[in-house]
């Protein structure tokens, strides 16, 4: 982005197709593709670190400060608000969506402008009727909704727009600079023992830090998802030592035509498809074994299936979805 961006100068830098609905993702039956990428692809496990820009979560935007914002969208998705002091729908567009913004802590910024006092930016953006919505992206504008949508529709929406955002490696995070919203609490003692080991490459001491602190609280989920991320990692490297995609798809091509019976290749590629990203491919693949086996290799089976529901988070829809249909399978 040159110094001299500006609203007239916005135009396509991205590919935005992942804005477009999609069906949801089935974890009720088989799935035992590969999935793996290159190491740059957006399935890979190695993530680079988020940019941290100076920032408030929610700002008031307008003819002075717009420049910065824009240039703000080549590090994280900037979603401008359209608003009138006589539209109660604007009105709740402009809560609802400082809410996700203060929720997502830094991910997004959200930008409010008043149609009523800066009537030069909404005739550049081409807003004709309140309340509106445009995200940008790295420079390129996409216009999200008209009018007030449900808040549903506004939640999945914005959940695309930072998957799309995370494919271009648009990953920065907002310091939360002049900010309304309370910082991160500090980390407890043993949490933070256990991210710094991660940072350090020491898995051991990740693992005795988390689990620890899980022992100390048992009613620690923080501890227990890291602890699961920790041990998923630990597996990861054993069975792939060298972390190349190339092992990874190996691990996947044992696993492809064999049995279910043999649980073991089957247990290694749900690892690996849940460390690259595919743990949708993970759970259709535990469940199908936990279908054609019973005993001790079923038992072993769903507590992996279990653990690894820990590592992608239990209130995710995916791992509510994969309960219900581990409950069916079971019985």
């Amino acid at each position: 982005m040159n110094e001299g961006f500006s609203v007239s100068s916005l135009r396509g830098a991205v590919d935005l197709s992942a804005l477009r609905s999609t069906p949801t993702t089935s974890v009720t039956g088989t799935s035992r593709g590969t999935g793996v990428t290159d190491a740059g692809g957006s399935e890979g496990v190695a993530e680079a670190t988020p940019t941290t820009v100076s920032g408030p979560f929610i700002v008031e935007v307008t003819s002075k400060n717009i420049e910065q914002i824009l240039k703000n969208s080549m590090h994280l998705p900037v979603i401008f608000v359209f608003h009138s002091d006589r539209s109660e729908n604007s009105q709740t567009l402009v809560t609802q969506l400082s809410e996700i913004a203060k929720n997502l802590r830094g991910r997004v910024q959200v930008g409010l402008i008043s149609t009523d006092s800066e009537r030069e930016l909404t005739s550049m953006f081409g807003i004709t009727g309140v309340p509106a919505t445009v995200a940008v992206l790295q420079g390129q504008p996409i216009p999200l909704f008209q009018g007030l949508p449900a808040r549903e529709e506004i939640d999945n929406t914005v959940s695309k727009l930072l998957e799309a955002a995370t494919g271009y490696g648009i990953t920065g995070v907002l310091d939360g600079q002049d900010s309304d919203v309370e910082p991160e609490p500090e980390l407890p003692p043993l949490h933070q023992e256990g991210q710094t080991a991660l940072h350090n490459g020491d898995l051991e001491g990740a693992h005795a830090a988390f689990s620890q602190a899980l022992k100390e609280n048992p009613g620690d989920s923080d501890a227990l998802t890291s602890l699961r991320q920790v041990e998923l990692m630990q597996r990861v490297n054993f069975i792939n030592p060298e972390g190349s995609s190339e092992g990874a798809q190996a691990v996947l091509e044992a696993a492809r035509d064999c049995s279910l019976r043999e649980i073991d290749k089957h247990l290694n590629a749900a690892d690996v498809e849940t460390a690259y990203g595919r743990p949708d491919a993970a759970f259709g693949r535990l469940l199908d074994v936990i279908r054609d086996t019973d005993g001790e290799a079923r038992e072993t089976v769903r507590k992996r299936l279990i653990e690894l529901f820990d590592v992608v988070g239990i209130h995710t829809e995916l791992v509510k979805t994969a309960r219900k249909a581990l409950t069916n399978a079971l019985f």
